[in-house]
């Protein structure tokens, strides 16, 4: 459908947003597979049923405009998802530090989301659809709410990775110290030596 209208634009808008939350639900999936924290599984599993019910308020926005969804592949979503599963297969984190990754990349999946719902709105709205608006408010205030709780999921977890970082640093600095004084008493020894058989040459 060409985008020479306002309708057709919000069409267009809604179907990428469809194609999107179709993506994003399967992806919430694994998040909820992959992660460690129970709090982040569980973000992720309630995130998942909701995500699923906003797939069926967008068909209803598209009943209400009297229009089919247009076959369309989010490539935005796509590069998203691709980008998040690649972080993990590639860079490997574990503990703190996946799930830090794992939050990070939903929370750039919800701020995708805000933009998108937030466009859609506004052609709504010129158009004076008060029925797709509230639609789409609801789906919009759902993902705000979820990008402040993935916020909020993220201090505890970083303070973990930096106890995690504190722990993984001190044997090595103990060991390291170790050595030194172990090479220092051997120094020290060796010197000690040399001294007392210069002393009993020179007698």
């Amino acid at each position: 459908m060409p985008l020479d209208s306002l309708e057709s634009t919000l069409v267009h808008e809604m179907s990428d947003l469809l194609s999107a939350e179709t993506q994003f639900a399967r992806a919430l999936q694994q998040v909820a597979k992959a992660a460690d924290s129970e709090p982040v599984k569980q973000m992720a599993q309630e995130h998942h049923a909701e995500t699923l019910q906003q797939i069926e308020t967008l068909k209803q926005a598209f009943s209400v405009v009297g229009q089919k969804p247009e076959r369309v592949t989010c490539k935005a979503a796509q590069g998203l998802v691709e980008e998040n599963s690649s972080t993990l297969k590639e860079e490997k984190p574990k503990g703190a530090f996946k799930d830090i990754a794992l939050v990070g990349g939903c929370l750039r999946v919800e701020h995708y989301e805000i933009a998108g719902y937030t466009a859609a709105i506004a052609v709504a709205r010129a158009l004076g659809q008060r029925e797709v608006v509230q639609l789409l408010t609801q789906i919009l205030k759902q993902e705000q709410a979820t990008a402040k709780k993935l916020e909020a999921a993220a201090p505890p977890l970083l303070q973990a990775a930096k106890g995690n970082e504190s722990i993984s640093a001190q044997p090595a600095s103990k060991s390291g110290g170790a050595k030194k004084s172990g090479a220092a008493a051997k120094t020290g020894g060796a010197k000690s030596a040399a001294k007392g058989g210069a002393k009993k040459a020179t007698k």
